[in-house]
């Protein structure tokens, strides 16, 4: 099974607050220091879980964060550890793929400079 990605426990403090909030968390033990799914957050979950299966991170959304890219309060994805609107998504991606086409193409030009076929301008053919 392929393990999930690692992210800074504090990517999550957003949720964290919110369970408890919410009251979807309690603590237990004597000493109160562990806690616990309430057994409706359980229940819940496993409604949510059981037919699809474990969630794709990719396709879940955030609807009160603030994108890191243009700090516009809006819909985001978590992406690399931040919380990105899908015009920043995009333009992230975009400036990527439109650097490894440059590195490409500057690559494939060294690549023909030092590769240029000895056509014989320049020189005599008599010897």
């Amino acid at each position: 099974m392929e393990e999930p990605p690692r992210y800074r426990i504090e990517t999550f403090d957003a949720l964290l607050r919110d369970l408890v909030a919410w009251g979807l968390v309690a603590r237990t033990g004597k000493t109160r220091t562990s806690w616990h799914l309430t057994s409706a957050a359980q229940r819940r979950l496993d409604e949510l879980v059981r037919p699809l299966g474990p969630l794709d991170v990719d396709q879940l959304v955030y609807l009160d964060h603030v994108c890191a890219g243009c700090h516009d309060r809006t819909l985001t994805r978590l992406e690399e550890g931040l919380y990105i609107c899908d015009a920043c998504r995009q333009r992230r991606r975009t400036e990527v793929t439109e650097k490894e086409v440059t590195d490409s193409a500057a690559g494939s030009r060294r690549l023909l400079r030092r590769h240029r076929p000895n056509d014989g301008v320049g020189r005599s053919l008599t010897g």
